[in-house]
């Protein structure tokens, strides 16, 4: 009797941690996720800060000052840290500017293909012989043509801007959205909880969107995820190819494009854009494998 007593207060001492806190822990595991938050961080903060932490205007020109190399190389001058392009703009100030644009396509595509792909996704699982069969086809179709091939065919129909570089990513993106969906929530479907939730009454978008969604939710966000980074990678070849964002608007892809001719004699306008892409793109990858770890119950077991 006096073991009872004293096991309980130990019991109810027990504090499980929030799932927030649960959730950080199991993503802090990975130093190069949260490397790769910390640069996305400061990314973000420079696109909403870009007004007032630009040195100058991005489409402002200085005739004087074509081609200057950055600082630290012969030739460079505080005045322009890293440089002017061609047309004698601030290298800093367009990619600060330039990553206002290139996230919001990134961001942009990722929502408008993440919406009808989770909504596609679960009426082909609720409704295999009705829907599933024709929805899939039809991403099948989608996913035998080369991305890139088909988003700039999107671009060439709608014509080159901003809003219909995000429409053809979105397009792009959007099958594999449709599978994960249907998959996971198959899988889910066998599962004794929704069973329960149909015996006890359970309309049908409660079990699609209350049920059965979040419990999908896990794959959904990490595949988000890089999609983010893949987005970024297309806007910047519409960009490359000049389909993308117009100038003089700056973007980082579009940025490389109007600076190839100079590839030879001023290093700097294609290398800066470039890394800038590549180190994002690093990153938003380095992300997706930390919440991969902190959502993943299996990696959760093992650890």
């Amino acid at each position: 009797m006096t073991q009872t007593q004293n096991a309980a207060p130990d019991e109810a001492a027990v504090v499980y941690p929030s799932p927030f806190k649960e959730f950080w822990q199991g993503f802090s595991h990975n130093k190069g996720a949260v490397v790769g938050l910390a640069f996305m961080t400061l990314i973000l903060l420079a696109a909403i800060l870009a007004p007032w932490i630009a040195p100058y205007s991005p489409i402002e020109q200085y005739r004087d000052h074509m081609l200057v190399p950055p600082v630290w190389s012969d030739g460079g001058t505080s005045q322009f840290l890293l440089g002017t392009d061609e047309a004698g703009r601030d290298i800093l100030s367009r990619l600060i500017w330039g990553a206002r644009q290139s996230l919001f396509i990134g961001l942009s595509s990722v929502l408008m293909a993440l919406i009808p792909g989770v909504v596609g996704g679960l009426l082909s699982a609720f409704f295999p012989k009705l829907l599933g069969s024709s929805i899939m086809r039809l991403m099948d179709v989608l996913m035998a043509l080369p991305s890139l091939l088909l988003a700039v065919a999107i671009v060439a129909i709608l014509g080159p801007g901003l809003i219909n570089s995000i429409i053809a990513i979105s397009v792009v993106s959007l099958p594999a959205y449709v599978r994960l969906t249907r998959a996971s929530a198959m899988t889910e479907l066998n599962r004794d909880y929704v069973t329960a939730a149909r015996v006890s009454g359970a309309g049908l978008l409660r079990l699609m969107f209350v049920t059965v969604l979040p419990n999908c939710l896990a794959p959904l966000i990490v595949h988000a995820t890089m999609s983010f980074s893949s987005a970024i990678i297309d806007a910047a070849a519409l960009g490359f190819l000049g389909l993308g964002v117009q100038p003089p608007t700056p973007e980082w892809g579009m940025m490389l494009a109007s600076a190839r001719d100079y590839i030879e004699r001023a290093w700097w306008v294609v290398s800066l854009p470039g890394l800038t892409i590549l180190l994002s793109v690093l990153a938003i990858n380095l992300m997706g494998d930390g919440l991969r770890d902190a959502l993943d119950p299996k990696l959760k077991r093992a650890a």
